[in-house]
């Protein structure tokens, strides 16, 4: 049997359909994903498909192993939903007040389970073995790396990474790709800042951290546009500023958080260094002191060439040249699946799921956000397209790593 054969022989246009409408019903936030844990288990029983759940609490890895030697492909699947209150309107709504799955997982869940199922079905003509990995927490502590800590990445081990997303900026019927960087790594930062608190009438008796406070602020952002190259990309954002009590008093202390995304690991390293740099030297030369304190988040995630030149591939045959997007910038936002890109190489591309008929374009993250179900077996054609691609040699000794 192929593909087709399977998709005709199982009713997969319906099931996947059916899977993920029963999915968008019950949203569950990050690390409280066990309602959709049981649902994506409940269907790897009914298929016969061999599993591990309380991966990292609420993960799952599923396992189709070839009948013949091979490499090992990974397909990523985030399960998290957000706590938004859902405006849609629609039949299968979500059912749990202020949580909704606004960002597309319980579609991306979906393609999952469903080219898991397909691969089963030919798991005597694979050589090698797919995982499919169906991950907590993506929007809320980064839950591909607690998988990876969990061991997921091994037994069999993985030699490639694949992982989609729901792309409402693209119709129904486009796939958008990207060579190298993609999203930016994130590091989250404090400065807390002291100074000596004075009458406002005499400001020559104290150390105005609010003063200070501004100084850093204004000068962090020379650090893009003198110390991260023009072709190169960095934002250093301060998203919150608490200090001083009363109108009329010096402040002595002044507490900052914001965050930095670059999109290479030695661009990461040089911006911490010099917000730190700024925070405490700016400090000390008006008198004061801070505190700087960094908390790494996601890293960079950079597809590899050569899986995403098969992607590109087999997008081109499924959609057309001309509704494979090759995107020429990259994003600031973050998103974890680049813990399993920075393992092993791997390709995460978008998945076009708007059509008018649905309504005005809406973002993701968005109470109105809804996808045309049609992008569904176009994921799950192009997700089995790449991994019959990959297991049959296309990135054999041709991959960036």
């Amino acid at each position: 049997m192929d593909v087709e054969s399977i998709i005709r022989a199982y009713h997969i246009e319906e099931e996947i359909i059916r899977i993920r409408r029963a999915l968008h019903r019950i949203p569950e936030l990050g690390e409280q994903e066990f309602e959709t844990g049981r649902l994506i288990c409940a269907k790897l029983n009914e298929w016969g498909i061999a599993y591990q759940d309380h991966v990292a609490d609420t993960g799952i890895v599923a396992l189709v192993t070839g009948a013949r030697p091979g490499k090992t492909v990974a397909i990523r699947a985030d399960m998290d939903a957000l706590p938004i209150h859902e405006q849609t309107g629609l039949p299968f709504a979500s059912g749990t007040p202020g949580v909704m799955h606004a960002c597309g997982h319980d579609a991306h869940v979906s393609i999952g389970l469903i080219t898991c199922l397909i691969m089963s079905k030919l798991k005597d003509q694979l050589h090698g073995s797919v995982k499919f990995f169906f991950q907590p927490a993506e929007e809320t502590v980064g839950g591909a790396e607690r998988m990876i800590q969990a061991g997921c990445m091994y037994h069999p081990e993985v030699d490639y990474v694949l992982g989609l997303h729901v792309e409402p900026k693209y119709d129904t019927g486009s796939i958008g790709i990207r060579y190298g960087k993609m999203y930016a790594g994130s590091d989250m930062f404090n400065v807390d800042i002291m100074g000596k608190g004075a009458h406002g009438a005499h400001p020559e008796d104290g150390v105005d951290a609010i003063a200070i406070a501004a100084n850093i602020i204004n000068t962090a952002q020379t650090v893009i546009s003198r110390s991260v190259g023009a072709t190169n990309a960095a934002v250093v954002t301060f998203g919150l500023i608490r200090g001083g009590t009363v109108r009329n008093q010096i402040a002595d202390t002044v507490h900052m958080e914001g965050i930095m995304r670059t999109l290479d690991s030695e661009t990461r390293l040089a911006v911490r260094n010099k917000v730190r740099k700024i925070a405490v030297s700016t400090a000390e030369a008006m008198g004061g002191r801070a505190d700087f304190t960094v908390t790494e988040s996601y890293g960079p995630l950079i597809n590899d060439d050569a899986v995403t030149r098969v992607v590109e591939a087999n997008a081109v045959e499924q959609v057309g040249k001309d509704r494979t997007i090759l995107e020429r910038e990259p994003d600031l936002c973050c998103e974890d699946f680049s813990y399993f890109a920075l393992k092993k190489p791997g390709c995460y591309f978008h998945l076009g799921c708007y059509d008018e008929s649905n309504g005005p374009r809406v973002d993701l993250h968005n109470g109105q956000f809804t996808i045309d179900e049609r992008c569904l077996m176009i994921g799950v054609r192009l997700q089995s397209a790449n991994i019959l691609s990959i297991l049959g040699g296309a990135c054999d000794d041709k991959s960036a790593g």
